[in-house]
């Protein structure tokens, strides 16, 4: 199913009847989620952050943020922004005809999307060929920036920050430990994302003390992993790391359970193992994960904006706002800033605004620096943080600057959870 939306409930309503300020035109956003497939759940929030983000530009909201206290682009008369929605399921020809569709049919200004790397990466080539701008808040795949593009812009770190960070953190555990790590393991879903994180971590691991590589991927329909789960059980590294969508990352770590492979570590990429969904799913056998991980909300005893943020998306969801959900959010503030700064809406000044987006890290969500564009399009200001579950709730345990607890390394063996 199709959905073409300004905003959601009765706020659209209200837009709607309103309309915008004379002569001010709409600022058309397409953006393209998988509400549906095997990342349905977390696709359907991180779509509800970006709608979030819509509503609080559009309107008035007491949140310390840019654009929360005015109505609208206030360079563009309080010019409104109009987003279009289209579920792409996690399938790259699907995104790819969607964004054909919004800019040929939807006349969008900007494109924004699309959680999956492997659907960012066709849609924006579309994008990329028509010359209209992209903007990813949520697909970390390095390649996506290395093609040369001139129209995408990635916001978030990618699977080469998301890499080092992990070694940086085990060089740091092992030597607080004392507990040596030297066989690393990557398992992964077979897709751009997930393959970047394993050539990421193949590219350096030898530089952080590890002597040992095991890869293994499988396909992004995988219905049983006890085969790729025997591989490791048979090599038995000290680390995996993981790159995971919801579904995939709830079977990995029931079979790792069931045939009682245990690793001193498994690190994720965010995503699946990110999701509140996870620990729902897995009650205890979720501890001692951890995940690399842009948002959590002790960022907001520094940043009064997580919190309210956090409130408002609880409010339409039932949960607090997450990882995914606060990379997309942040991605729309960026599209809305580069919007609020072009001169007109043309594809062109839309490009240059973004060339010059320069935004402070007291202005975001997220634990970035702030946002700032290098030749090619990805956020050099970008960097995370990792998390651990313990007791059925996730905690900053690296860097030492944000850890709120001390990482349990190495993790206790099943029958001690």
């Amino acid at each position: 199913m199709r959905y073409k939306t300004l905003i959601i409930g009765l706020v659209a309503t209200t837009v709607l009847a309103m309309g915008n300020p004379a002569g001010a035109e709409d600022a058309r956003v397409g953006v393209l989620m998988p509400t549906s497939g095997g990342a349905a759940k977390s696709g359907q929030e991180t779509l509800e952050a970006v709608k979030l983000a819509v509503d609080i530009i559009n309107n008035v909201y007491d949140i310390d943020l840019p654009f929360a206290r005015t109505k609208g682009l206030p360079n563009h008369g309080g010019a409104k922004v109009k987003m279009f929605t289209e579920d792409h399921g996690g399938r790259p020809e699907r995104g790819q005809a969607i964004s054909e569709r919004m800019i040929t049919q939807d006349k969008v200004h900007i494109l924004q999307g699309a959680f999956h790397s492997s659907v960012a990466s066709p849609s924006s080539q579309v994008a990329e060929k028509m010359g209209i701008p992209y903007v990813t808040g949520t697909s970390e795949s390095p390649a996506l920036t290395a093609r040369g593009f001139k129209t995408f812009f990635s916001v978030t770190p990618t699977a080469n920050d998301i890499a080092r960070d992990f070694f940086t953190f085990l060089k740091e555990v092992r030597a607080s430990s004392g507990v040596p790590a030297k066989k690393l393991a990557i398992m992964h879903i077979n897709d751009v994302w997930g393959t970047g994180l394993s050539k990421a971590a193949t590219a350096i691991y030898k530089n952080y003390g590890f002597t040992e590589i095991q890869k293994i991927g499988y396909p992004p329909s995988v219905a049983d992993l006890k085969s790729e789960v025997l591989q490791l059980k048979q090599s038995n590294p000290d680390v995996v790391l993981q790159a995971a969508f919801d579904a995939d990352a709830i079977l990995s770590v029931r079979t790792y359970q069931a045939l009682q492979f245990e690793p001193k570590a498994i690190l994720a990429m965010g995503a699946g193992f990110a999701s509140p969904n996870f620990i729902k799913a897995l009650g205890k056998n979720a501890d001692y994960n951890y995940s690399h991980t842009k948002f959590h909300d002790a960022l907001g005893e520094k940043r009064p904006a997580v919190k309210q943020v956090s409130t408002e998306f609880k409010k339409r969801t039932g949960k607090p706002i997450w990882d995914a959900p606060a990379r997309a959010f942040t991605g729309m503030m960026v599209v809305a800033d580069a919007l609020n700064r072009a001169k007109s809406f043309s594809p062109k000044d839309i490009l240059a605004a973004l060339k010059a987006t320069d935004i402070k890290g007291s202005g975001l969500i997220v634990p970035y620096r702030g946002v700032r564009f290098n030749a090619k399009g990805q956020n050099e200001l970008a960097n995370g943080l990792i998390t651990q579950i313990q007791g059925g709730k996730h905690y900053p345990v690296w860097p030492s600057g944000v850890a709120t607890k001390k990482a349990v390394f190495p993790a206790p063996p099943w029958n001690k959870r």
